[in-house]
């Protein structure tokens, strides 16, 4: 089977064809192809770190949080025992003050006292009392 001319002729086209325009564009089909493999796990690799560093600072802003409760709750405690305590010596110095008071009158009056006292309750009595004390002086 002897090939003629014109077939060898085809043949060459096809060869030169393939080698000088499909060959070349092959090739950079490839080279696009391994580009983007590479710029896949590139990317992919990147996106693994993010969501391990979205988890890590989750978990620290949540430890910072129970953190800041735990110190504003001691504030808080520590607060409001000194509130009572401050509230406690007013009501000290309240009582004592009245003892005092109550000392300074003389025995006539601390009667008079106790006796308006059980007759009429201590409501608006205290401005009675106090002008009667000024009478009996």
């Amino acid at each position: 089977m002897a090939r003629t001319e014109e077939e060898l002729e085809m043949l060459e086209r096809h060869d030169e064809l393939i080698h000088h325009n499909i060959l070349p564009r092959l090739e950079e089909v490839e080279k696009s192809q391994l580009n983007v493999s590479a710029q896949v796990q590139e990317i992919t690799s990147q996106v693994k770190e993010i969501k391990s560093s979205q988890t890590n600072l989750e978990l620290t802003i949540m430890k910072d949080g129970q953190e800041t409760r735990g110190i504003l709750s001691r504030f808080m405690e520590h607060y409001f025992e000194v509130d009572m305590q401050k509230m406690k010596m007013k009501s000290d110095v309240i009582h004592k003050d009245e003892r005092i008071t109550l000392k300074r009158f003389s025995t006539r009056e601390k009667i008079v006292l106790g006796i308006v006292g059980a007759f009429a309750g201590t409501g608006g009595i205290l401005a009675g009392i106090a002008g009667l004390l000024q009478i009996l002086k």
